[in-house]
């Protein structure tokens, strides 16, 4: 038995009845806080949330120690967690950027200020300087976390589709079937960095980095990839069905070994495939050019991702759900048309 399975087999024998009404109080995560929210994710998630640490106490507690994840809870006298949000470490390569996310909390208390008090004292965290830059992934099965997103200040400027499984909502019921997530952006302290706009994206990247207000040395997209090897890592979320590559060196090879992961996905029953792309110099976007010929459509612009500036491009292997995405603002949804225009145009070919 895996430390996920003893975790949730210890959660799901815990019989005691969640608060409802009790009084709570919001702070900073403290090591006792642990089994709490590991009890309210798995309260809202069941046993379908990705990632492992937020069923394991003592995982969660080195996270926050380590800063790596940092935890605002909502806990009742009893120290039972009502609410929880984070800012944290993620999947960006660079460790000043900053994931805002993680935003939960129990029925019984939605009608409550716990998590717009755990959401304010979150934010004073970067108005502190605590935190450089941020973003989130806002789920479009309903807008309520987009619109808080939308409050921390932070710009929509990609779309993830398909990214959750449908089992993740399942304790609530609320998705049919896998959800996507709108990323949005803040960078709070920003420098010129260079970057290559590929030319095949220019128009929705350019809508992408409106308002944004980037310094940027702008790199003509007249570049070709090395014959050296391609450098990239991968990540697989078996319980999610995703896999992300982050693409640090593109080369000639990199299609070619793209499309021989995408049949070892494919044979292995996953959903999507992201490629996150640097876009500090031309290499980038003859790589962007290259993904888009071999089938992978837009996902977005991703600010200061790798400490430069990256793009998201994906491929789903399941129908990814445009119809049921539920978005907050207007630039939530010419954002969704970008990117489902560019889906459509990879199945034609």
């Amino acid at each position: 038995m895996t430390l996920r399975q003893e975790a949730i087999r210890r959660l799901a024998a815990d019989s005691r009845p969640l608060p409802e009404t009790e009084p709570f109080s919001t702070r900073l995560y403290q090591p006792e806080d642990g089994y709490g929210v590991t009890r309210l994710f798995y309260a809202v998630y069941g046993d379908g949330y990705p990632v492992d640490t937020f069923y394991l106490p003592e995982q969660l507690t080195e996270e926050n120690r380590a800063g790596r994840i940092r935890s605002v809870v909502a806990r009742t006298e009893d120290g039972q967690v009502v609410s929880h949000i984070a800012l944290y470490r993620s999947s960006a390569p660079n460790p000043d950027l900053y994931e805002y996310g993680l935003g939960l909390t129990l029925p019984a208390y939605r009608a409550s200020l716990a998590f717009a008090r755990c959401n304010s004292l979150l934010l004073s965290l970067v108005e502190d300087g605590v935190v450089d830059s941020f973003f989130g992934e806002a789920v479009c099965n309903h807008i309520i976390t987009q619109k808080l997103t939308r409050q921390s200040g932070a710009i929509e400027t990609a779309l993830e589709a398909a990214l959750m499984p449908a089992r993740a909502y399942e304790a609530e019921q609320s998705a049919d079937g896998r959800v996507g997530c709108i990323m949005s952006f803040k960078v709070c302290r920003d420098r010129i960095r260079p970057l290559c706009i590929p030319s095949c994206y220019h128009q929705e990247l350019t809508f992408a980095m409106e308002g944004l207000k980037l310094g940027r040395e702008l790199i003509p997209d007249n570049g070709q990839l090395s014959d050296e090897g391609s450098q990239f890592d991968t990540v697989r979320f078996d319980h999610a069905g995703v896999a992300r590559c982050t693409i640090t060196a593109p080369g000639r090879d990199l299609v070619p070994r793209l499309l021989s992961l995408e049949t070892e996905l494919r044979q292995a029953g996953y959903a999507v495939l992201q490629c996150f792309i640097p876009l500090g110099d031309s290499r980038g976007a003859a790589a962007a050019t290259l993904l888009q010929q071999a089938g992978f459509f837009l996902g977005g612009f991703l600010p200061a991702w790798f400490g430069e500036d990256g793009l998201l491009m994906q491929k789903l292997f399941i129908d990814p759900g445009f119809e049921s995405l539920k978005l907050h603002s207007d630039r939530a949804r010419t954002l969704a048309a970008l990117v489902r225009n560019d889906w459509q145009r990879s199945l034609e070919g």
